[in-house]
């Protein structure tokens, strides 16, 4: 996390850590569906992303996501809880 975002964001909890795509959009729907606000951190490392002839072979973005202090327990309600 940045020093900006550290000091002026109210999103400063990690509740999950996606690995790709797929896993980060099935956890951002379950926030949005629980109305919770949360902030997203993403890392790429460019060496895992180029396969043969420049075709992505497989998606290993990391997608950090925060919440509020406040929105943590209802966050991880909504990612881990069926319904």
């Amino acid at each position: 996390m940045s020093l900006f975002h550290f000091l002026f964001s109210r999103h400063k909890s990690l509740i999950y850590t996606a690995l790709g795509s797929q896993d980060y959009f099935r956890v951002s729907n379950k926030l949005q569906e629980a109305g919770v606000s949360f902030r997203t951190r993403t890392h790429q490392d460019p060496r895992h992303h180029a396969g043969t002839f420049g075709f992505f072979t497989r998606d290993f973005t990391q997608y950090d996501i925060y919440v509020s202090k406040a929105d943590e327990h209802k966050a991880q309600m909504a990612i881990h809880c069926k319904s």
